[in-house]
């Protein structure tokens, strides 16, 4: 897929906006009503934007385990945050990322870590991974894509993620799955950190 300098550069300052990801909690009010938490300390949470895209290597599935999560390709918003999708049983994958079996540069999927009123999120999950566990991608065409987890690293929310790597279009193929982690700390960071799975792809032995 080729890519013209102007979408390069909105890719830049996409990557660089992952910074303030929003991840959705839950916390009680004075009225011990739930109501919803971001990052940013905002109560409404705006849709996921979906984008359209026109690739067979598109993810469709995320399979951790025996379970599995709908993939749907999102884009950053206007404001350059990005945000999973609002069913936390679904994750997004950044369409501005490198595609799955690429053979080179980072594969971007986030999502939530739970809803006050769905419960837990599929990118829950993120955070229990270990070193060795593996994780698989299915295409728009069927085609499977297996990760090996080599590391979760925590990203504190009043610092930095690693912009640079999230951003990557070169050097070998790596999977990186984001979600919420750390203590629920309330607004504005919601939880304190960003977690950060980070996974190598396994070749195909076909």
């Amino acid at each position: 897929m080729t890519q013209s300098s102007g979408q390069t550069l909105w890719r830049l300052c996409g990557a660089a906006a992952l910074t303030v990801l929003l991840c959705v909690s839950g916390c009680s009010d004075d009225s011990d009503q739930p109501v919803r938490v971001l990052a940013t300390g905002q109560e409404d949470l705006p849709p996921a934007l979906e984008a359209a895209v026109d690739n067979p290597a598109t993810p469709m599935q995320l399979r951790i385990g025996s379970e599995a999560a709908v993939v749907l390709a999102i884009k950053t918003t206007s404001g350059g945050s990005l945000i999973p999708p609002e069913d936390v049983s679904k994750v997004g994958w950044w369409a501005d990322s490198a595609f799955p079996g690429s053979g080179t540069g980072t594969v971007v999927i986030t999502g939530h870590i739970n809803d006050v009123y769905a419960g837990d999120g599929f990118g829950k999950k993120f955070s229990s991974l270990t070193p060795g566990s593996v994780v698989t991608l299915t295409g728009e065409d069927g085609h499977e894509w297996t990760y090996r987890i080599d590391a979760v690293d925590e990203y504190r929310k009043d610092g930095e993620l690693p912009v640079e790597r999230l951003n990557r279009m070169d050097g070998p193929e790596t999977l990186a799955l984001i979600t919420c982690g750390g203590e629920f700390v309330g607004p504005p960071l919601g939880y304190e950190d960003n977690d950060i799975a980070w996974a190598t792809r396994i070749p195909d032995l076909s």
